[in-house]
């Protein structure tokens, strides 16, 4: 049997680890063939080498404008078209911070990665999905901008500006065949929060299990592969008449007034 993403092409920013590396792999499962963006190389390249020839690697910081644009650049030179983009970088945060401690070029920082990075894969990858047939566009946003979670103010506003920009896009592109939509994250077990070059502890990971257990009403953290698996019905024809749409995959969080607040 084809896989549901067979014979199309996939650039997915943010893919050096957690929720986008899942998606990389389960794309590649599924027939695609996949561009990973990211900062750290040595990440990246581990990757590709692990998911095999259909995987490309590109590093790229989604602040620098022509850098981001080269690997889409990359994605159409490697397979000649593109049918899926995956907004996924982040999270830009700055620490726990109220807004009025932040200095302007921290809350610019936190705009950059979450909510001008995510207009640039929209405007990089429309014309390239349109002259591919048609296809799909997802971003990530968090449940950061569903409440208030203080500390987290430059962060949550883009993400709901992911949000705006998701729907407007989507009513905008619907006549080209592509659908734009969104994922809203609650607690996953990933490198959140960590630099791109930091290591990732099993410590650090007990610790996001934990704190998952403790503000999910479903007593856990999800899992990557579990964001990985929406992304792929986005992203595939199983969602062909949704589009404009911000989905949450939360464990509950968001729907139980009171559950976001970490009672730890």
């Amino acid at each position: 049997m084809p896989g549901k993403l067979e014979g199309r092409t996939a650039i997915i920013v943010g893919a050096s680890a957690g929720m986008g590396l899942s998606s990389a792999r389960l794309f590649v499962e599924e027939g695609a063939n996949v561009v990973i963006v990211g900062r750290n190389q040595e990440r990246l390249q581990a990757a590709a080498d692990e998911i095999g020839e259909k995987c490309l690697p590109f590093q790229a910081d989604v602040r620098d404008e022509a850098r981001l644009g080269a690997a889409f650049d990359a994605a159409m030179e490697k397979w000649g078209a593109l049918h899926v983009v995956f907004n996924n970088a982040g999270p830009g945060l700055t620490g726990p911070r109220l807004l009025h401690e932040l200095t302007l070029d921290e809350f610019n920082e936190a705009i950059a990665v979450n909510l001008t990075a995510v207009w640039l894969g929209m405007r990089f990858g429309i014309p390239l999905i349109e002259a591919s047939g048609g296809g799909s566009i997802i971003s990530t946003s968090s449940i950061g901008a569903l409440q208030g979670i203080p500390t987290t103010g430059p962060y949550s506003a883009a993400k709901y500006g992911a949000h705006a920009l998701t729907r407007t896009c989507a009513a905008e592109v619907a006549s080209k065949n592509i659908r734009v939509n969104c994922i809203i994250p609650g607690a996953i077990t990933t490198r959140f929060a960590l630099p791109s070059d930091a290591e990732q502890t099993e410590e650090d990971l007990r610790a996001r299990r934990e704190r998952g257990a403790r503000i999910s009403p479903m007593a856990r953290s999800g899992d990557p592969e579990e964001i990985a698996t929406l992304a792929l019905f986005l992203a595939c024809d199983d969602s062909s008449f949704i589009t404009g749409q911000c989905i949450a995959a939360d464990g509950g969080m968001t729907s139980v007034n009171g559950w976001i607040q970490d009672r730890g």
